[in-house]
């Protein structure tokens, strides 16, 4: 029998406790859901289908409004479009999205010529798999091969595929776990590529000759250091290839020339622990962005004949962090992060003059776009702010003024300047200012209204200020969205994330529940109309509030989850262990332990009335296992003293980001927003044409 209100539906099923006791470094640790852990178990499988049926039952009552919003966001799609074309090596390249397909379709076309060529379609290639991915597309230099990454099973190993451009022909070898990385010789004839570990770590540089075996591929480089991950790219006027071996902390270079592929690659600079170096080439010197006299990065020049002696170019600044920086002839593109915010600033290299670009709102997010040409003669941006969808714009690089070039289209009447965007500051338990963005219609900010929270907070990782069109449905309906900038994220630099990883880590919730208690007693919302999501990482950020606040949240929302940190860190055979321990410490470190024991959501569960949650996880997942949000909802069933449902929703064919084409992720989202509105519905408006979708 169904419930008819998910709100007072009960925990849910009662998980089979079977305790295990588990020794580490000398410590007794009990588990009481570690049988969970074996994917290939028949009894797990049975138990998240039974999961999954129960969540379906659940929230049966709120199927319609699923589908409501599901049309809604399918509304404001122009689902045929056609992207902005980039220029590259004589031709033109552009994707076209079609009414119907999940995936967009990649296109080329010669210069001066009119008609396209379709150069690859991921509707077609999806068909042969239940799940679908396209990583990296290579055209080789002389524009007759391609070389496509696919992963058909969520877990992130990459399969290369080669397809000759003149005939369509499939050449025979294939390439099996692999990461999507491809770097084309300048011959055309080879590429270079890299292998993965049992943990899923590129961790091999192999070199392919085309019409060879993949058995007789050349191995050049091992990196054994578990920490250390492999990554490959060409510089910006590719002539070199660029090897990198990084850990969370530290990275190390090596190079060689794109036209000798037979060539022993050379050093740049070794490995320190803790020095970090991200080196370019504009044809007659390197361009390096390091953090060897500050943690907020100075630029640094050096010749190919001694690329280990550094002239400062842009030095380092204690306000403001280099991020980023682009070569164009005679110009430098500078990427600089300040008081919260993405800076484009142009600098002149002959003279040594600069530029800053405008942008039209208060807050935004933006990046370089399509800058394949390194003679282009402009800078391609991508922007987009709370309020504006994505746009190309194009900047002149002598005077900073850019023209909008496409604007990703949002249909059924949309109006950036119905939406309201504002940044405030809230006071952590320390005292430190946390910003918080929000956006939504501007007749919300005038009375307490729902507010979906969302934040993220490690790895360095910035949440800046971007458009979601499926975000709408919230908006519309009288919600405001907001962004916690906690620390561990990068968002006002490197010292912000700093103080919210390692030992530090318990900033972040500190931050976010701070954040929550600030939007309550500010009267902007109530704690019956608070909503949290997080995803991943972000995942573990509102789990661990909700250890330490329950009552101050309406519902959650966690998507793969990282729950079970100490678990996971103190086993070095899953997939990112070795290599996040400088991101989270490593629990061999007595200290680390009780400090990640301390914080640890799983751990952290206990007795109280919790507030309803839908906890989504995958099980091809090979970055948070799929059993961390299972037990978390184990836990949280067995220890909460109210009747809120913990719902867990299991997808069985995909991986950490979930569906891959277009439809199927607005029918994901769609579920979760059901979820979020069913929960405060009594507090919300009705949306403009609400009864045309209902009725459609």
């Amino acid at each position: 029998m169904t419930p008819k209100s998910f709100a007072n539906a009960g925990p849910g099923p009662c998980v089979p406790a079977r305790p295990q006791v588990r020794c580490y470094a000398g410590r007794e640790r009990r588990d009481e859901y570690s049988w969970l852990e074996d994917p290939e178990s028949q009894e797990v499988k049975d138990w998240l289908e039974k999961e999954n049926a129960w969540t379906q039952a659940v929230m049966a009552d709120s199927a319609p409004l699923e589908d409501q919003l599901y049309l809604e966001m399918k509304a404001r799609l122009r689902e045929t479009f056609e992207s902005l074309p980039y220029q590259w090596r004589g031709y033109e390249f552009f994707e076209r999205t079609l009414e119907g397909r999940e995936y967009p379709i990649h296109y080329r076309r010669k210069l001066g010529q009119a008609a396209p060529e379709l150069l690859f379609d991921s509707n077609q290639q999806a068909g042969k798999h239940a799940y679908f991915e396209l990583g990296s597309l290579a055209v080789s230099p002389d524009n007759r091969f391609l070389v496509w990454a696919e992963d058909s099973t969520g877990d992130e190993e990459w399969t290369l595929s080669i397809r000759n451009l003149d005939t369509g022909e499939l050449l025979p070898e294939s390439l099996d776990t692999c990461s999507s990385c491809v770097v084309w010789a300048a011959d055309s004839q080879s590429f270079w590529y890299l292998r993965l570990d049992a943990c899923r770590r590129p961790w091999q540089l192999c070199h392919h000759r085309l019409g060879t075996a993949v058995t007789v591929d050349r191995v050049l480089l091992e990196e054994t250091d578990a920490r250390f991950f492999m990554a490959l790219s060409a510089d910006r006027t590719e002539q070199l290839l660029l090897v990198e071996l990084a850990s969370t902390d530290t990275t190390e270079y090596l190079w060689g020339p794109l036209s000798e592929p037979d060539a022993p690659l050379q050093l740049m600079r070794p490995r320190e622990k803790g020095l970090e170096y991200y080196p370019d080439f504009d044809g007659h010197q390197f361009y390096i962005k390091t953090n060897d006299q500050g943690i907020n990065y100075r630029l640094v020049t050096a010749s190919v004949q001694q690329p280990q002696h550094w002239t400062e170019l842009v030095p380092h600044r204690q306000d403001v962090t280099l991020e980023d920086y682009e070569l164009f002839p005679g110009h430098l593109v500078l990427f600089e992060r300040e008081k919260g915010l993405v800076q484009v600033r142009i600098r002149q290299l002959h003279t040594g003059d600069s530029c800053q670009v405008a942008f039209p709102d208060a807050l935004w997010s933006v990046a370089a776009g399509d800058n394949a040409e390194y003679d282009a003669g402009f800078l391609r941006l991508e922007y987009e702010s709370l309020n504006r969808p994505l746009s190309v714009l194009d900047v002149c690089l002598d005077t900073g003024h850019w023209q909008l070039r496409w604007q990703l289209p949002v249909e059924a009447g949309f109006n950036p300047d119905d939406y309201q965007t504002r940044r405030i500051q809230v006071p952590s338990e320390d005292g430190v200012l946390v910003p918080v963005s929000l956006v939504g219609r501007r007749e919300s900010f005038s009375r307490p209204v729902p507010v979906l929270l969302y934040g993220y907070g490690a790895y360095g990782a910035s949440e800046d200020p971007g458009f979601s069109s499926g975000r709408l449905n919230l908006l519309d309906r009288g919600m405001l969205f907001a962004i916690a900038h906690v620390r561990g994220g990068g968002d006002l630099g490197e010292h912000w994330y700093r103080q919210g990883k390692g030992l530090h880590k318990k900033n972040s919730f500190a931050d976010f529940v701070a954040c929550a208690r600030f939007l309550i007693d500010q009267n902007i919302t109530a704690a019956d109309r608070l909503l949290a999501e997080g995803g991943s990482a972000g995942g573990l950020l509102v789990a661990a509030s909700l250890n330490r606040a329950p009552e101050l949240f309406a519902g959650a929302v966690l998507n793969v989850p990282f729950v079970d940190v100490l678990n996971t860190m103190l086993d070095p055979g899953l997939p990112l262990t070795v290599t996040e321990y400088d991101e989270w410490g490593d629990p061999a470190d007595p200290a680390v332990y009780d400090y990640i024991h301390s914080y640890s959501p799983v751990d952290g569960v206990k007795a109280g009335p919790y507030p309803p949650q839908l906890v989504t996880t995958a099980l091809a997942d090979s970055r948070v296992p799929f059993w961390e949000a299972v037990k978390w909802v184990a836990r949280v069933r067995s220890q909460t003293t109210g009747c809120h449902p913990a719902l867990l929703k299991i997808h069985m064919q995909a991986g950490h980001g979930g569906a891959s084409g277009r439809y199927q992720a607005m029918r994901e989202l769609a579920c979760e927003q059901a979820f979020m509105l069913t929960l405060v519905k009594s507090f919300l408006d009705s949306p403009a044409g609400e009864k045309s979708f209902s009725s459609s």
